[in-house]
């Protein structure tokens, strides 16, 4: 799908897999919800390297996942690109997310991502009594209507030093694969409407 915004500024692509919402109940659930942030820390940090090179076919990229419904939910890959380099753009998020589901990631990397959500974890835990309370708000809100669970940070940091070490390059690997399949996927496209632009 493309769509032409008079008010956009720039252009962007985005690769959205619809699945069905991931429930998050259990402590295995939380386990499987951690590996799925690991894949989405590296795979931004590998598009965070592309986009740092002189010839980068986009100014910045991301992954992660979207709420679309209480039953639906949507993995996306996405880019920002300059005018007339959505294609370019969308090629090189294929070849990248081709990659990571192909050959997974090194111990490198995954030790890297540990280390750097165990910190936020813990930053999260040191702050608490200062932040704003929209954040929990909104756990509260979805264990209200959907039952997500809402253990709180001290819980969370507990089973973030619990469960980190134990995830394997191969898990994440596994995740990659099955949340970027090639079904049920939808291209998103936008673009200033200038004269003489094409995607």
């Amino acid at each position: 799908m493309f769509t032409s915004d008079p008010e956009a500024q720039g252009s962007s692509v985005s690769v959205l897999r619809k699945r069905p919402i991931e429930r998050l109940r259990t402590a295995g659930d939380y386990r499987r919800s951690l590996v799925r942030s690991l894949m989405h820390q590296m795979v931004n940090e590998r598009l965070g390297e592309i986009a740092r090179r002189g010839d980068a076919p986009f100014l910045r990229a991301s992954s992660g996942d979207e709420t679309l419904g209480r039953t639906v939910e949507g993995v996306t890959v996405s880019a920002r690109v300059n005018d007339g380099g959505i294609q370019k753009g969308l090629a090189a998020l294929g070849q990248e997310i081709a990659r990571v589901r192909q050959f997974g990631f090194g111990e490198g990397e995954l030790d890297r991502a540990r280390r750097d959500m165990l910190a936020s974890y813990e930053r999260s835990f040191n702050e608490r009594n200062t932040v704003e309370s929209d954040g929990l708000a909104a756990e509260l809100l979805r264990h209200y209507l959907s039952g997500e669970a809402a253990p709180g940070i001290e819980r969370e940091l507990a089973l973030a030093r619990q469960f980190l070490s134990t995830i394997t390059t191969a898990e994440v690997a596994t995740m990659a694969r099955e949340l970027f399949g090639d079904d049920n996927q939808v291209v998103l496209a936008s673009a200033p409407q200038k004269p003489g632009l094409s995607a």
